[in-house]
């Protein structure tokens, strides 16, 4: 799609170089929060709602991200069209902190099922616009640079609130939600006070308008399919991934969330130098070296045993680290500026349909044959992903 150079946000100021680091920041404290559950998962869905199947269990993450599949496109595009992004964030953050707290009171597991739902409908707001919001305030050549600071905050938030959830889960199951309710409510204060409502420089004609921008730029699916595959993994690790170690290997909370860490801390670090090395090198070789390398480590991880199980979880953080900041950057490559929104909220309409498919599929899996067929089925699934976009990817790379 061509665009006139003056098309594109001018360079940063230090204005804006604070409210992206704010941004950074009100991502980790989401994905802390909501990170905070996973590695308690069994005592607090299985134990206490009498479930025993996996993939029932796995509900719990799934039907969260169903309604980011729903919603992540909806709030983009109605975004874009009101032409504002604070009102999002802020709204979402308030919301997720009230329905995060009203699962501590579920009586019975469809009432915790829908409160989950309805949640994940105000976490996908949040994080659609935070991301969003980059896109508004950096320049094209930034992008990976922005993604990059939105991916370590997110990141962090998961590394830490995973290992931290398993430490407080082990005294009480609820007290990673009560933990997480105050800190989304902390996240809300932070946006209210400290971001600004900013003029956008352009806005799409029409809810209609901005949904068609799937048609008008046929290379945005490139980006898109790599976020479905990464976070289709992802859900992997944190649907199955716990119940596999507490399962199969015996271990409590605390030393889950300690594993789950050891992937999302080098994931976490790694963020922003790979993004920054996007911008400087292209997109396409950290994809697919990521990628091919992604997809080793996740068929390993059902075939080894701890404490090895720990290095191979540290290779798998640096090679997810290299795949997804050029990947959210190549959305904002091919994104028209009326339409940021719209882009950025169908990379996580993709994305969070991968999250929402990956626990349940792997719960399957995991039911009829096993743990380890199940992280080989994801694994083979990346590699499959980057196997078809090749011939694509080094199209891209040419063009640039």
């Amino acid at each position: 799609m061509n665009r006139k150079e003056n098309d594109i946000i001018p360079e940063i100021d230090k204005e804006g170089y604070r409210e992206i680091y704010i941004l950074g920041i009100l991502t980790f404290l989401l994905m802390f929060s909501i990170t905070l559950i996973y590695p308690v998962m069994k005592d607090f869905v299985m134990v206490r709602f009498d479930v025993t199947s996996v993939a029932e269990t796995s509900l719990f993450v799934s039907i969260n991200l169903a309604a980011h599949v729903i919603f992540s496109l909806i709030w983009g595009s109605i975004s874009d069209k009101v032409g504002k992004r604070k009102i999002f964030i802020f709204t979402g953050f308030l919301g997720n902190a009230l329905l995060m707290f009203s699962l501590t009171l579920a009586p019975t597991m469809s009432a915790l099922l829908a409160l989950r739902f309805i949640e994940g409908a105000f976490t996908v707001m949040a994080f659609s616009l935070i991301m969003t919001s980059v896109l508004d305030l950096v320049k094209k050549t930034q992008y990976g640079k922005g993604m990059g600071i939105l991916g370590l905050g997110m990141a962090l938030g998961n590394g830490t609130g995973a290992p931290l959830g398993g430490k407080i889960g082990s005294i009480d199951p609820l007290y990673p939600l009560y933990f997480g309710s105050l800190l989304l409510l902390l996240g809300a204060l932070i946006a209210a006070l400290m971001l600004k409502e900013r003029k956008l420089d352009s806005r799409s004609a029409s809810f209609i308008d901005s949904l068609m921008l799937l048609r008008e730029e046929k290379r945005i699916f490139i980006p898109y399919a790599f976020s479905f595959i990464e976070r289709f993994t992802v859900g992997f690790f944190v649907g199955v991934f716990p119940l596999m170690l507490a399962i199969n290997y015996g271990l409590g909370p605390g030393t889950i969330g300690m594993y789950m860490a050891a992937f999302l801390i080098p994931f976490a670090l790694l963020q922003y130098p790979f993004g920054v090395i996007s911008d400087k090198i292209g997109r396409v070789l950290p994809l697919i070296v990521g990628s091919v390398l992604y997809s080793i480590i996740v068929i390993s991880v059902g075939f080894t045993a701890p404490p090895l199980l720990v290095l191979v979880m540290v290779v798998g953080g640096v090679a997810g680290a290299l795949m997804y900041p050029p990947s959210a950057a190549l959305a904002g490559d091919f994104a028209d500026p009326a339409k940021r929104g719209t882009a950025m909220g169908g990379f996580n309409l993709f994305g969070s349909l991968g999250f929402a498919i990956g626990p349940f599929v792997g719960g399957l899996i995991a039911d009829s044959y096993g743990f380890h067929v199940s992280f080989a089925v994801a694994g083979l699934a990346v590699f499959l992903v980057a196997l078809v976009f090749l011939p694509l990817l080094i199209s891209v790379g040419r063009n640039k």
